[in-house]
């Protein structure tokens, strides 16, 4: 008689859509020109220097967020007054409304930020590392005026008045500001802190 064989099954690996994994992992922000998310939207997954180009300068009145936080500035090219925003909806944008003409997205890793600060231009000594936030330096063991900095890791947002109030600048890791002088800002900071993984800020 013939012999019943049975012959075994095995598994078959099946090929993952590598398209929507990625597309699932892409950090993007949607504005709108209407208020709670309403009216055109127009959808950005990188860098807009000038949304102007984009037929969108000046219009925006709300938007949203999906995984990394974004900064919307008032000037183009990333300048003047700016708002950082994090994952999620933002039906308002207060004193940003109709006032966005570039965006960038905030790519750095945000855990373990670390800045160090010096007393004079040029990277001079004395200096402090900092990696929390800081609502009074002089408070905070650092009696001397800035005048430079280093971002080793993050992202900071560095305040001219105590309690992280009065003017505003945001600084990404990798920059070295080496003269406060050109900005207007020598002896200015007074506190600081690094931008948290949600939420908004400024």
């Amino acid at each position: 008689r013939p012999r019943n064989y049975l012959i075994p099954l095995l598994p078959i690996a099946l090929k993952s859509d590598n398209r929507s994994t990625a597309a699932a992992k892409v950090s993007k922000i949607v504005l709108y020109d209407g208020p709670n998310l309403t009216g055109k939207w127009k959808e950005f997954t990188d860098n807009v220097p000038d949304l102007g180009a984009e037929l969108f300068a000046k219009t925006v009145r709300s938007l949203k967020v999906e995984r990394k936080p974004w900064v919307a500035y008032k000037g183009t090219r990333f300048t003047r007054d700016f708002a950082v925003y994090g994952p999620g909806e933002h039906p308002v944008l207060g004193h940003m409304d109709t006032q966005v003409q570039s965006l960038r997205l905030v790519k750095e890793e945000l855990g373990n930020p670390h800045i160090v600060l010096y007393a004079a231009v040029h990277f001079g000594e004395p200096s402090r590392d900092i990696e929390e936030d800081m609502n009074d330096l002089v408070k905070g063991g650092f009696p001397d005026l800035v005048s430079s900095h280093k971002v080793k890791q993050g992202v900071w947002i560095l305040y001219e008045g105590l309690n992280y109030s009065g003017k505003h600048l945001i600084t990404f890791q990798g920059d070295e500001w080496a003269d406060y002088r050109q900005l207007g800002w020598k002896d200015k900071v007074s506190s600081l802190k690094p931008f948290k993984s949600s939420g908004n800020m400024v």
